[in-house]
C-alpha cells in the first residue's frame, strides 16, 4: 500500500492506493471488476482503475498533474496478474471465525431464491455481488462442529465481507465456479414440480 498527495486548488490530500492484490479488499476488487463496458481510451480505463482500487473520484484524478498521474498509473500492473491465493478453510473476522460452506447439494428454498435474488441483480456478472455471496458462502459453526443454518439475516454480513482481502476469498469464487458447484443466473426450475 502506497500514500498518495494530490494537490488540488491549494489543498493537499491524502489517500491510500494498493500495490497488489493482498492489499485489495472484496469492495474494490468488486468495484474494479464489475464495470461491463470496454473503454477504448487507455488513460481514461487507467483513471477508472485508479478510482476503483483508491476510492478517489475521477473527477479528482482527471484534475492531477499528468507525470504524477503516470507515476501513480505505473502501480497498476498487478491488476493485470491473478489473484494469489491463500486457501483457507476459514477466515477471521473481528474474533469470529467463519467457514466455508461447501453443502450446495441438498439447498433449502430461502438459499435458492436468495441466490436467484442475488444473481437475478447483475446479469450475470458474479463480481457485482461477491459479497452478498460470501454470506452464503461463509458460515459460522456451532459448538458441535455443524454449519449454522441459513438466514436472510446472514446477509446483514455483507459489509463485514467488504472489508476482507480479497486475496483471503478468491480461493472460495473458484471453487464454486470451477467444479464445486454452479449457481446458474436462474434456478428457478429447482423449484418448480415436475409434472408426472
Amino acid at each position: 500500500m502506497i500514500s498518495v498527495q494530490i494537490e488540488l486548488e491549494d489543498e493537499v490530500k491524502s489517500y491510500e492506493f494498493p500495490t497488489s492484490w493482498d492489499d485489495v479488499t472484496v469492495a474494490q476488487f468488486t468495484r474494479l471488476f464489475s464495470e461491463n463496458t470496454p473503454i477504448d481510451n487507455k488513460l481514461m480505463a487507467s483513471v477508472k482503475v485508479i478510482s476503483a482500487l483508491s476510492g478517489i473520484d475521477e473527477k479528482i484524478i482527471m484534475m492531477m498533474d499528468v507525470e504524477d498521474f503516470k507515476s501513480l498509473a505505473e502501480n497498476l500492473s498487478f491488476v493485470s496478474t491473478e489473484v494469489n491465493t491463500k486457501e483457507t478453510d476459514f477466515i477471521e473476522i473481528d474474533g469470529e471465525k467463519y467457514y466455508l460452506y461447501k453443502d450446495f447439494n441438498k439447498m433449502t428454498t430461502g438459499e435458492i431464491i436468495t441466490i436467484e435474488t442475488i444473481m437475478d441483480s447483475t446479469n450475470g456478472n458474479i463480481y457485482k455481488v461477491m459479497p452478498q455471496l460470501l454470506c452464503l458462502f461463509l458460515r459460522k459453526k456451532k459448538d458441535n462442529g455443524s454449519f449454522e443454518k441459513f438466514t436472510t439475516e446472514m446477509l446483514n454480513r455483507t459489509d463485514k465481507f467488504n472489508q476482507v482481502k480479497i486475496s483471503e476469498i478468491h480461493h472460495i469464487f473458484n471453487f464454486f465456479l470451477v467444479g464445486g458447484v454452479s449457481f446458474n443466473p436462474n434456478m428457478l426450475d429447482s423449484t418448480k414440480e415436475v409434472d408426472q
